[in-house]
């Protein structure tokens, strides 16, 4: 018997799942599924989670493939427990409130840099100024201004 799996037999609210790690961050490098246990009810198919392992630390980052597993108590591969769920919540908060931000940042360098640029323009050549009062909205099919 494996007794990394005894305590599937004393207790039925320890689950079994099924995590990949994916070698090279690239989804071509997925080690075959690796089951671990855990008392966490809520793990699901999808999630994030830290195993432990003999690198890194003594932990790495899985994602859950498969949850509430057959065990295979005549296995000779021993079940660790996972370490626990990866909580997202703060860190992708974070980067979408940076991404929003950085999308008005470049909006306004946008703005700034053409309003240097009209700015130098009409420095340099004052017959362009003009242009600035000519309603244009006729000539592209809109309605007179």
């Amino acid at each position: 018997m494996n007794y990394t799996t005894a305590i599937f037999l004393i207790r039925s609210d320890i689950r079994a799942v099924k995590v990949s790690y994916d070698v090279h961050g690239d989804g071509k490098g997925v080690e075959p599924f690796i089951m671990f246990k855990t008392a966490d009810p809520s793990v699901a198919v999808g999630e994030y989670v830290v195993i432990p392992t003999d690198t890194r630390h003594g932990m790495t980052v899985c994602r859950v493939e498969e949850v509430d597993c057959e065990v295979d108590y005549s296995s000779k591969v021993p079940v660790g427990w996972l370490v626990g769920v990866v909580d997202r919540t703060v860190y992708d908060t974070i980067l979408k409130h940076e991404d929003e931000a950085v999308t008005k940042i470049k909006s306004a360098e946008k703005r700034r840099m053409q309003d240097e640029l009209k700015a130098k323009l009409i420095a340099d050549n004052p017959d362009l100024q003009m242009l600035t009062a000519v309603d244009i909205t006729p000539a592209l099919g809109g309605p007179a201004g």
